[in-house]
């Protein structure tokens, strides 16, 4: 800010920078009003009463300003003349406050989408641009547009995982009996088969508990390409598995459990003779319960009477 009186050859600085003491010049007001056209100012009272200049680089600091003009005149002479100098970065920092504060995406560069030029209050020269930039776009809405997309993803497959881990056995795929007994609690009509391995604990005590995963894995993958899609395969414990069967009657159920048991015992699984003992029961109008112990029995007398077998009450 200074001071500039034209009744005396001084001037008031605040603050004194030493550049002004180097560079001071007590005609300087002279050719401010000349250029600044500051004569009539008093005539315009009405109006504008200041002036705001273009932008200059000033001398000695190289700094980018614009300076406020206010002269001070009696008796309609020019007294003394105030100015302000402005760094041109304020501007834009105003904006900047602007934006975070009204949530609104202004932008001052000169290569926006859209623009418009515009002069300061006051001023006649170097009109600001204003407009919507396509960074700045991209930066407030398509950026967090695409961060919150993300995250839905991300959260959705998170869910889905988490559900698919509760539904479903990790080493076989098939449902989990804490997920789906419940379900089978409130059926009353039931086509079910009781798939157990035949000497699974040989095979675990023989080959190793990495083996008896691998036969495990293997004999379900041969049960899932003899069932339906809609047909449901639960494992039911270590070695043991339950299979229902919508829409079935009891000859249907018998010659689904043979070909169960038989592809099981096609060929080997890691190296192995592997078969399956398997028991099952056609009823309606039942418990689960009840339909369980049936087909529990039906199994025990497939493995009592050799293995490698079928019973279906």
């Amino acid at each position: 800010m200074a001071v500039f009186e034209t009744s005396a050859k001084y001037s008031h600085f605040d603050p004194l920078r030493s550049i002004y003491l180097k560079l001071y010049d007590h005609v300087v007001l002279n050719s401010i009003v000349k250029n600044e056209g500051l004569t009539d100012t008093y005539q315009s009272f009405y109006g504008c009463n200041i002036k705001l200049t273009d932008i200059y680089k000033e001398q000695g600091t190289n700094e980018i300003l614009r300076t406020v003009y206010f002269p001070i005149y009696n008796n309609k002479k020019l007294d003394a003349l105030l100015a302000i100098d402005i760094n041109n970065s304020i501007f834009k920092n105003i904006l900047k406050k602007y934006n975070r504060n009204k949530i609104t995406i202004i932008s001052m560069k000169d290569n926006n989408l859209y623009q418009k030029s515009e002069l300061l209050p006051c001023s006649e020269v170097d009109p600001i641009n204003l407009g919507i930039n396509f960074y700045t776009l991209f930066k407030f809405t398509f950026l967090p547009s695409i961060l919150l997309m993300f995250l839905y993803h991300s959260l959705t497959k998170l869910i889905a995982n988490k559900n698919y881990i509760l539904r479903y056995d990790q080493m076989t795929r098939f449902y989990r009996r804490d997920y789906y007994e419940a379900k089978l609690l409130n059926q009353a009509d039931f086509n079910l088969l009781i798939i157990d391995i035949d000497h699974f604990k040989t095979v675990n005590d023989t080959y190793g508990h990495e083996v008896g995963d691998e036969v495990i894995r293997g004999v379900t993958k041969r049960i899932n390409n003899c069932i339906r899609k809609n047909d449901i395969a639960i494992r039911w414990g270590g070695e043991e598995f339950m299979l229902s069967f919508p829409k079935m009657n009891n000859e249907q159920l018998t010659i689904k459990a043979q070909q169960i048991c038989d592809s099981i015992a096609l060929y080997p699984i890691s190296d192995i003779d592997i078969s399956v003992s398997i028991g099952g029961i056609s009823a309606t109008s039942i418990h689960f319960n009840d339909a369980y112990k049936a087909a529990d029995q039906a199994l025990y007398h497939s493995k009592n009477n050799g293995r490698n077998q079928v019973t279906i009450i």
